[in-house]
This record gives structure tokens, C-alpha cells and sequence, in this order.
């Protein structure tokens, strides 16, 4: 067992719920570990802000050339990135996941005895009292019949869901071989009913590798991080002699989306605050990110008012924000808070999800963070946001400028991901 295995081993239960609350909810990533735990670690003091070193830095306000050097250096690398070969073929498989989804669904309603003839009609609240589904996932089971009606199996009739026919249908069936059939059907319906954690469903034996890696490596994530650091990189070039940095990442977990930040960021003239819900993942940020000494590591929760945790106003030139802005309660509070930090003129790059796949639907649309959202009528049905969407919020919060890289009809939009940058007031 490596130093990281052992700490999760040792997770109290009340922060493996925070832990649940990041990794997009991927949580507690060691929930199923021994029950016999060894003497844990000192506590560690969380950090103290050092308030002088959150002193304006004579980072000017990003103006109007800046931020159009910006833009543009995110455009030149998304268009040379959005046809990387490896990124178009994960596009194309897109389809064939999302019809085969729509069979893993229908196998596990199956193996709950649920609409299994044409006709049968039923409600999320009685799926839950008839199947011994536990009422936390009431959204999911949302989200799975809306799969099933896209795909013209079901009817909404209210408050209602009707089968057209009995599911899964041959058609369907044929999607997936006899072992995948058995493994979706016997464990999605599991984690309804509460009898298989998720997490022994998609991370089988605990082990977070896989997540972790996929912040770095995988296609989509590489196109991500790639364009983040060409959009930094470009303002890098604008700043003054003297001028220091002052940049905070939310949520940043794992790490992904820093490792490929931090190599652009002079250390003499940076502070880069690594901050999390959770203080697991502070602790594992300060054993990964050592050599870079311009680091520093505290807890925050943007949910909350930043002021109140000992953050001052204004006080970051920069705010990296990825795949964790969704996972909040209420994307407008989520906001606020977030440009409270921003210095006049200040950029707030955004990574995020913006179209629900149902591939999610075995991962993190099972855990509590995804479905943590209570503004339903900004998002009534999963957490996401469209770029446009995006666009409309940031801008109703106070930010004065926006930009996508995602081109309309790309691997990247295909696959459900974009990049976003918006700019605080204060820059001319």
C-alpha cells in the first residue's frame, strides 16, 4: 500500500463525504478500505494566509489587448488541437457509448422487474418504494428514464413514465455482449438499492489511478489543459518586470490541471494557492507539488463566502476553476463568490462539462456532489452547464467579457468539454 492508499484508509467517515464532494464526486476513494484503521497522523494546522504576499502584486488590470492576446492564443492552440487524431477517434466513439448506455439502462430496469411490458406505467416515487431504490438517487432515476424516452422507449405523461414496449428490446440486447449485460444489469441496479457502492462499481479495488491519470492524459483533458496553458502563457508575456502573480486554483483535487499550469509560472514571482473542500486533497497537493515552493495550501469552499475563511477581497490576478464550479449548490452564489476574490481586471479560467453523456450516468451521476445542484430551474435535471449557458451566468454576475475555445461541430464539443476564460472589472 503506497503513502496515498494509506491515507485514504484512514478517512474518517465525515471527510470521505468531503471527499465525495470533489473528484465530480468522485469520492472517499478508499470508502471500502479495512475497517481496523492505524493511529492517524497529527492534524495539520491549516495554512496561514500570509496577507502580504496577497498585496496587490503590480499585476496591471487585463485591458482590452491583453484579453484579445489572450483569446487568441486559446484559438490558435484549440484549433491545432481539436483535430489531434486520438481526440477525433474518441468523438466518433461517442454515439456507439451513448446507444449502448441506453442498453445498460434497460438491463438494470430489467433486473429491478421494472417496465417490462407495454404499458406499465410508473412514477420515480414509486420505482423507489417498490424497488427498495434509496430516495438519494431519485435524480438519477430521473436521469435514466429521460435516457430511455430519448430513445423512444418510455413516455412522459406527467408526472409518469409509460413503456412503450418491454425493455431492454432485442435491438438494444444485441448492443452488448452476455457479460456486460450481467455485470450493468446485477451492479447498476446494486448501487440503486444501496447494496454495491459505487465506487466498487467503476473503481473496482479502490484504486484511483485511472481518475487521476485521466486529468492529464486522456485526449480530452490534454486538449483542456493545453489550451489553459497557452491562455496563461500569453498573459505571462504581457506582465511587467517586478509584477507577481497571484493565482488560486478551486477545487483542484488531484492536481491534473495545475501540473500542466505550474511549469509556466516564474516561482520567484508567483504565489499559487492550491486550494480544496477537502484537506486530503491539500495534504496530497503538498506531497506532489514540492518542488514548486510558491505554492501554498489551504482549505475553501466556494459555496460559502471566501471572506469569512480568512480570504481578503480582490486579492487573486487569476482563479483556475476545473471541472468543480457544477458541483455546487447554486451556480449564481457559486459565482459571486468567486469574482468577490478577482482583482479589478482579473481572469477566471474555466474548465467544465457541458453536455451530460450518459456514460455518466456509471460514474460520477451517481455520486452526492453531481447531484448536490438545488437551483432547478437553472439545471433541472443534471448539474451541467452548455458553454452558452456558462456565458449568460458569468456574465450576469459582474464579469465583463467572455470567451469559448470549443469550435461548434469539434471532437472537443462532441466529447462534451470546453474552456472558457471570463474577466473580471477593472481592466479598459
Amino acid at each position: 500500500m503506497n503513502e496515498i492508499d494509506d491515507r485514504r484508509a484512514r478517512l474518517s467517515p465525515e471527510k470521505r463525504a468531503l471527499l465525495e464532494k470533489r473528484l465530480k464526486g468522485l469520492s472517499a476513494i478508499a470508502a471500502a478500505t479495512a475497517e481496523a484503521k492505524p493511529p492517524a497522523e497529527p492534524e495539520r494546522e491549516p495554512e496561514v494566509l500570509n496577507l502580504a504576499e496577497l498585496a496587490p502584486g503590480a499585476v496591471p488590470p487585463v485591458d482590452g489587448e491583453a484579453w484579445r492576446a489572450m483569446v487568441e492564443a486559446g484559438e490558435r492552440e484549440a484549433r491545432q488541437r481539436a483535430v489531434a487524431a486520438d481526440l477525433v477517434a474518441d468523438a466518433a466513439w461517442e454515439k456507439r457509448l451513448d446507444e449502448q448506455a441506453a442498453a445498460f439502462l434497460s438491463t438494470a430496469f430489467r433486473n429491478l422487474g421494472v417496465f417490462q411490458r407495454a404499458g406499465e406505467e410508473r412514477t420515480i416515487d414509486g420505482v423507489i418504494a417498490d424497488c427498495g431504490v434509496l430516495p438519494k438517487y431519485r435524480k438519477v432515476l430521473r436521469r435514466w428514464m429521460a435516457a430511455l424516452a430519448e430513445e423512444g422507449l418510455l413516455e412522459r405523461r406527467g408526472d409518469s413514465w409509460v413503456a412503450r414496449e418491454p425493455v431492454p428490446t432485442p435491438a438494444l440486447d444485441a448492443l452488448i455482449t452476455d457479460e456486460q449485460r450481467d455485470y450493468y444489469g446485477k451492479n447498476l441496479s446494486a448501487v440503486l438499492t444501496g447494496e454495491t457502492h459505487p465506487l466498487e462499481f467503476y473503481l473496482p479495488g479502490g484504486s484511483s489511478a485511472s481518475i487521476e491519470s485521466s486529468y492529464r492524459e486522456t485526449p480530452i483533458f490534454r486538449y483542456c489543459n493545453g489550451i489553459s496553458a497557452a491562455v496563461l502563457e500569453a498573459q505571462g508575456r504581457t506582465l511587467p518586470a517586478g509584477a507577481r502573480m497571484r493565482v488560486l486554483e478551486i477545487g483542484a483535487g488531484t492536481g491534473g490541471t495545475t501540473a500542466s499550469l505550474l511549469p509556466l509560472l516564474p516561482a520567484e514571482r508567483t504565489v499559487f494557492h492550491f486550494t480544496d473542500v477537502s484537506k486530503f486533497f491539500t495534504d496530497m497537493g503538498r506531497k506532489k507539488f514540492g518542488a514548486f515552493p510558491f505554492l501554498r495550501y489551504r482549505e475553501l469552499d466556494v459555496e460559502s463566502d471566501p471572506l469569512a475563511q480568512g480570504y481578503p477581497a480582490a486579492s487573486f490576478d487569476w482563479i483556475v476553476a476545473a471541472h468543480v464550479l457544477h458541483a455546487t449548490r447554486n451556480i449564481k452564489e457559486t459565482l459571486e463568490h468567486t469574482l468577490r476574490l478577482l482583482a479589478p481586471g482579473g481572469v477566471l479560467l474555466l474548465l467544465e462539462e457541458t453536455r451530460f453523456q450518459r456514460k455518466y450516468n456509471f460514474s460520477m451521476g451517481f455520486l452526492p456532489g453531481f447531484d448536490h445542484f438545488e437551483d432547478h430551474e437553472l439545471r433541472p435535471l443534471h448539474p451541467l452547464l452548455s458553454s452558452a449557458q456558462w456565458r449568460r451566468e458569468l456574465l450576469a454576475a459582474g464579469f465583463v467579457d467572455f470567451a469559448t475555445f470549443t469550435e461548434p461541430g469539434s471532437a472537443a464539443e462532441v466529447l462534451g468539454v470546453d474552456v472558457m476564460l471570463a474577466r473580471a472589472a477593472g481592466g479598459v
